[in-house]
Order: C-alpha cells, then sequence, then structure tokens
C-alpha cells in the first residue's frame, strides 16, 4: 500500500497557518516540541493507512526550515511552484502578506527580461517575474507571485497593449 509522507506544516500541526506570513518563531518552537511529543515512537497513537508516523529527523527537518524565512520562502514555492487563482475573488482571505500593484510599479532589468521588485523583507529582488510568466496568466491580467526571501506575496497586474507587449 502506497505511503504519503506530509509535507512540514502538517508534520508540526500547522496546517492553518501555512499562509500566514506572520508565522512567528515561537508558534514553530512551540508545535515543534508538540510535533515531537506528538509522534514519539513509544506513543501508541494510529495513523491513517495512506500516512506513515514522520520520523524525529523528519520533524528536526520540519522545523530548521519553517523556523528559516528564507529557507521557509524556498520550501513555500516548492509547494506552490505557480500559483494559480483560487476560485474566491477575495485573495486578501486566502493570502497573508498579499500587496497588489501595477507591473509598471516593478523595475525591468532589459539585459534579463524580467521585472523585479524588493520586498519588505529586505530582499533587494524579492519579487521576480518573466515574460513567460505574465504569458501564462495573459487572461486573467494578474500574476500571484512569492516573495525569494520571505513568504509574503504580491499581485501584478497588467493588460496586453494592442501591439502584443505586455504593460
Amino acid at each position: 500500500m502506497p505511503t504519503h509522507q506530509p509535507d512540514h506544516y502538517t508534520i508540526l500541526g500547522l496546517d492553518d497557518q501555512r499562509a500566514n506570513a506572520a508565522l512567528g518563531a515561537q508558534t514553530i518552537k512551540h508545535a515543534y516540541k508538540k510535533a515531537l511529543l506528538r509522534h514519539h515512537p513509544d506513543k501508541a497513537v494510529e495513523f491513517p493507512a495512506k500516512t506513515t508516523r514522520p520520523s524525529i529527523d523528519d520533524i528536526a527537518l520540519a522545523y530548521k526550515t519553517l523556523s528559516d524565512p528564507v529557507l521557509r520562502a524556498a520550501y513555500d514555492r516548492t509547494l506552490n511552484p505557480t500559483f494559480t487563482r483560487p476560485a474566491q475573488s477575495d485573495n486578501k482571505a486566502t493570502l497573508t502578506g498579499l500587496e497588489e500593484v501595477d507591473l509598471d510599479d516593478l523595475d525591468f532589468d532589459v539585459d534579463r527580461g524580467v521585472w523585479s521588485r524588493s520586498c519588505r523583507c529586505g530582499q533587494r529582488r524579492g519579487f521576480v517575474v518573466a515574460e513567460a510568466e505574465l504569458e501564462k496568466h495573459v487572461e486573467l491580467g494578474e500574476l500571484v507571485t512569492g516573495c525569494r526571501g520571505c513568504s509574503l506575496w504580491l499581485k501584478v497586474l497588467f493588460a496586453v497593449q494592442t501591439d502584443g507587449s505586455v504593460g
């Protein structure tokens, strides 16, 4: 029977905090200690057939990843590499730390062909958008992207001009 290893948020019991950009170090540390007790090999808690009990190493890795803002941001991107717009119209209810801007508000790097913007976490080019990403979302006229240095999000609004260029 196949097994499914839960992600770091599930391992630490933080599923409801997944999109919380303000998830604090104390909350993560408390969840880590609680997970160590909950998943201790000597405990008789039964797990559903499709899941396995996380090892101490899995719990430690989850804690290390989620407690470091840079590692957490990278991990969050692996969980959701291309954000698709939720069915509901209010993305702010889904993503904590979501800021809405126009594409013109981003700096364009002619050499690389990408738009970028610094993030309040201090990452100089925290948000980077390539033209190929914009093309994938041309029907919506918006793209949501995550910061490379933290777990904040940026919604970029744009329009395709009559000459076919993005603006």
